[in-house]
């Protein structure tokens, strides 16, 4: 499963020779899988550093998302301003049951992913495993060149070895979804390398939630406003990581929440907060349908090494 390239070589190398042959079981390759982005975050304290598949998109989104186009992430000619929204294209992947798909899938994901956020165009590209079916994984790819990176990406040496190692992989073909970044609103919460120093360290998976979100026709604005002041304070409790929120490109109506919890206790504690009871209830009317949510383990970034934190 080599095939990284650049400066990336040595840590690579290293880290795969010895991981290899701990993917017997899902529980060995969390414990290696770990210790290979750990190899790579010392690299990247060192240096620094910086695929889709669907579309569409409602007017108002298509006219920001144009509005934006830019080169924002930090390359060799420099930082570049930051302007949101950025264009997040999460890939829902469902790999086949047979023994030893859910560890290999995870291992050459792991390896694009380092060096996908390595690219100018790309400033996050998680990869979450889903808790109740661990066939399931997402891939939250997000690009900081709106126009260019999700093309630019699909040309690159490794986006091609992954989809080739993954092939026989899936069980069904994988499914796309775009969304535009509302929040965090700044550049350096976005970049997962540039947030690696702040990053918690902590042996626990980190617990990743997605809430899906309808709201009512009209009120699209009313709840993002809601929400950031939810997510601003979200933020800053000692047991979030991550609170995220995401708007569809294709409908205005439709959100995606990210929470991303550092405890099992988390999530219950974020509850019991005056932020989101006062959040809970200004959106209730806005529903057009209930919440759902699904839950996911962050595989890559590894929990407390590379650039979860937002705050």
């Amino acid at each position: 499963f080599f095939f990284s390239y650049g400066p990336f070589f040595m840590v690579v190398m290293s880290s795969t020779s010895s991981l290899v042959t701990t993917m017997r079981s899902t529980r060995s390759t969390r414990y290696s899988t770990r210790a290979y982005s750990t190899a790579f975050v010392g690299k990247m304290r060192r240096t620094g550093g910086g695929g889709m598949d669907s579309g569409g998109g409602h007017r108002a989104v298509r006219r920001a998302h144009q509005q934006h186009d830019v080169r924002c992430c930090a390359s060799e000619h420099g930082p570049a301003a930051f302007s949101p929204p950025f264009l997040a294209v999460l890939v829902d992947v469902q790999v086949n049951s047979s023994t030893g798909s859910q560890s290999s899938f995870e291992m050459a994901s792991m390896q694009n992913a380092i060096n996908s956020i390595q690219e100018n165009g790309i400033s996050r590209f998680d990869v979450v495993q889903n808790v109740d079916d661990e066939d399931n994984f997402v891939l939250v790819e997000v690009y900081c060149d709106v126009q260019n990176g999700p093309a630019s990406h699909k040309e690159t040496k490794h986006y091609e070895a992954w989809r080739d190692t993954v092939a026989d992989m899936m069980f069904r073909p994988r499914q796309a979804k775009k969304y535009l970044t509302v929040f965090p609103e700044d550049e350096s919460a976005w970049n997962a390398a540039k947030s690696i120093d702040k990053s918690h360290k902590s042996d626990e998976d980190l617990l990743c939630v997605h809430v899906y979100v309808s709201v009512k026709p009209g009120t699209e604005s009313a709840f993002v406003q809601a929400t950031l002041e939810n997510a601003r304070n979200s933020v800053n409790e000692a047991g979030i990581s991550r609170f995220d929120v995401l708007q569809s490109e294709e409908d205005a109506t439709k959100f995606l929440l990210i929470e991303v919890y550092k405890t099992s206790e988390a999530p219950a504690q974020h509850k019991e907060t005056a932020h989101y009871a006062t959040w809970r209830d200004t959106v209730a009317d806005m529903m057009a349908e209930p919440r759902s949510a699904k839950k996911y383990t962050a595989r890559f970034p590894a929990p407390g090494f590379a650039g979860w934190d937002a705050a």
